[in-house]
């Protein structure tokens, strides 16, 4: 909480970077909000191309120790207290069903309810 700009909102941080369809960012978001967690997108990171590494960053910078990373390699779900290279879920598929679950997952983190987590069988 800084002095003067009022109480930090409690958010989990989205970043992405690169190039993918609309639709992937659009499921994301719509997985953290059918949860009931609040999120923010954080522009200017395409800069890391590795989708672990960017989640681990914004979870650092969210009040909720929570950040997402999507790019074209895939889409991570991470908490600020993990090692770098241990993220909660990471998937290289970077399709809108896929990131509707990371979003569910990314919230089920902050809330404390267990994860869904793609398998196999998700994938068809």
């Amino acid at each position: 909480m800084s002095v003067g700009d009022g109480p930090t909102r409690p958010v989990v941080l989205v970043a992405a970077a690169g190039t993918f369809p609309a639709a992937v960012l659009r499921e994301l978001r719509a997985g953290l909000e059918e949860e009931g967690v609040p999120h923010e997108l954080r522009p200017g990171h395409d800069d890391e191309p590795d989708p672990t590494a960017l989640a681990h960053r914004v979870a650092r910078d969210s009040p909720l120790e929570v950040g997402v990373g999507l790019t074209e390699r895939g889409i991570a779900v991470h908490h600020g207290k993990l090692p770098a290279g241990r993220p909660v879920a990471v998937d290289p598929d970077v399709t809108a069903e896929v990131a509707r679950r990371m979003g569910h997952d990314a919230a089920r983190v902050v809330t404390g309810v267990p994860l869904k987590l793609v398998t196999e069988e998700d994938r068809g």
